[in-house]
């Protein structure tokens, strides 16, 4: 294909889409974190029973969950001794309370059968490096715009 030349097939967000891992509300932060550490990706979509997506949990969110609000603010932790023991078992507390109090509930969805350029569209606007795509609000699969850049200029996957 020559550079600037478009690519000469339809580009379906269902042929390009992944199976995506997800996690429950109820799930616990240390589970979350271990499904993340086994899968290597940064977030996994929070989904009901039935496949309804209610929200999105990251790594970030996850480690921000653990650290007191007023210690984030702070500049300055000299306070705090080299050994931090407590700090320690009050982070590895955190890992378990449920996702629920950790997701955020707004989640870039698109429906099944949505065009490549307003799926591109969407993760710009929203500043998401994927969207979830799903038929009548139940999650069937996920598209991270590596993948779906490489579609719309006609590269094909290593």
């Amino acid at each position: 294909m020559d550079r600037g030349e478009a690519p000469e097939k339809n580009i379906k967000l269902t042929e390009i889409m992944h199976s995506a891992v997800s996690v429950t509300p109820k799930t616990s932060a240390r589970e979350v974190l271990q499904v993340l550490l086994k899968n290597n990706v940064p977030g996994v979509p929070v989904v009901e029973e039935d496949g309804k997506v209610v929200g999105f949990v990251t790594d970030g969110q996850l480690l921000a969950s653990a650290l007191p609000k007023y210690l984030v603010m702070m500049e300055d932790l000299s306070f705090v001794s080299d050994s931090a023991d407590n700090w320690v078992h009050y982070l590895t507390e955190a890992a378990e309370k449920p996702v629920s109090e950790v997701m955020t509930p707004e989640v870039s969805t698109i429906e099944i059968g949505t065009s490549e350029l307003e799926a591109a569209r969407k993760m710009v606007a929203d500043g998401v490096s994927s969207v979830i795509v799903t038929k009548d609000g139940r999650m069937v699969g996920i598209v991270n715009r590596l993948d779906l850049y490489a579609a719309i200029v006609g590269l094909k996957p290593a």
